[in-house]
């Protein structure tokens, strides 16, 4: 059974997560996307997973319900630092090289 979360639901958790979202960006010497609709949905996505998987996996992956595996996709997700590093961008855009 999927959990379709109601919006509210959704923004709620969204709020409580946005706080982290900068603290580990600082801390990783990355930025925020500064398109704050990006960031936003990315944001949701996370508050999403939250409430459907428990846990704040990468928005623009899909857990496969193997716990170990899944441990890659927990936001940041293992090949952020590499995107970064790289394409100036996490793959759902979340995070990006510093400017």
């Amino acid at each position: 059974m999927t959990i379709k979360p109601a919006r509210e639901e959704i923004l709620e958790v969204a709020a409580q997560i946005r706080p982290s979202i900068f603290k580990i960006a600082e801390k990783k010497g990355w930025a925020v996307n500064e398109n704050k609709d990006i960031a936003d949905s990315a944001i949701e996505g996370l508050a999403r997973n939250k409430i459907v998987h428990g846990k704040r996996f990468c928005p623009c992956r899909i857990p496969s319900g193997d716990e170990e595996a899944d441990k890659n996709y927990l936001c940041p997700c293992r090949d952020a630092a590499a995107d970064i590093e790289t394409a100036g961008h996490c793959h759902c855009y979340l995070y990006t090289k510093k400017q």
